[in-house]
């Protein structure tokens, strides 16, 4: 059944249009609080557009109090969601760029950069990498989340290829994942069980292929480990 309320996205930041949309038939009444919107099938359908990007667009949603996603039920307009519309709000998230095309570009150059970093890479950096794999285990222990070490772990990678300009990449991409777009759909992502206890195993996985000079191995584990981060933000 088609839902006329909802229309095509033509532009190229998708996910902003679609923020938009709801936004303003929230506010012209065409939406109302606490209804609940069609499914992700339906609405990909009625926007054309891919599940990433009305991800995205529910993330935007959720962090201006617009949304709330029920695991299992489905996206809900929130009940105080006009209380909290704001222009300026939809506005901000226009200068960040989709969480999805900067794991794209990190799926694209991180691998490869693995593969240079266990050719070159060195004791220091090694016992660099252990220091930050401990400290993210304590921290996951005093129940505390931080997304620096994770950063940080990348980013000596980068470093140990060898390679500025891949170091500098990688510096500019994390400081667009510090967004608060990106730290939504992350903070949701670790909040199942297990998916911590995942990702740590994987950091340890990189790292022993790392101390193996193994090349062809740290390439396919970075490769994994950006993959399956991706997956589970588009599955949560």
């Amino acid at each position: 059944m088609v839902d006329k309320r909802f229309t095509a996205i033509k532009q190229t930041r998708t996910y902003i249009e679609i923020v938009d949309q709801i936004v303003n038939l929230l506010r012209g009444g065409q939406l109302q609080p606490g209804e609940q919107l069609p499914s992700e099938r339906q609405l990909s359908v009625e926007f054309g557009t891919g599940r990433q990007c009305l991800r995205e667009a529910f993330s935007a949603l959720e962090v201006m109090k617009v949304l709330e996603v029920k695991a299992g039920k489905g996206a809900f307009i929130r009940a105080d969601a006009l209380i909290h519309l704001d222009g300026a709000a939809v506005a901000h998230f226009s200068e960040e760029d989709s969480p999805f095309e900067l794991l794209q570009a990190r799926k694209i150059v991180e691998p490869k950069a693995a593969a240079l970093a266990a050719r070159k890479i060195s004791v220091e950096e090694i016992a660099e990498l252990e220091t930050i794999i401990r400290t993210m285990k304590s921290n996951r222990q005093a129940g505390f989340y931080s997304p620096e070490p994770g950063r940080k772990f990348h980013l000596v990678i980068m470093k140990a290829s060898g390679n500025v300009v891949l170091y500098r990449f990688l510096c500019a991409v994390t400081e667009r994942m510090s967004k608060s777009l990106w730290n939504n759909l992350k903070g949701k992502s670790l909040k199942i069980p297990g998916r911590f206890e995942k990702y740590h195993d994987e950091h340890v996985a990189l790292l022993q292929a790392l101390k193996d000079k193994d090349a062809k191995q740290a390439e396919r584990t970075m490769l994994k480990h950006l993959s399956e981060i991706e997956q589970d933000i588009m599955n949560t």
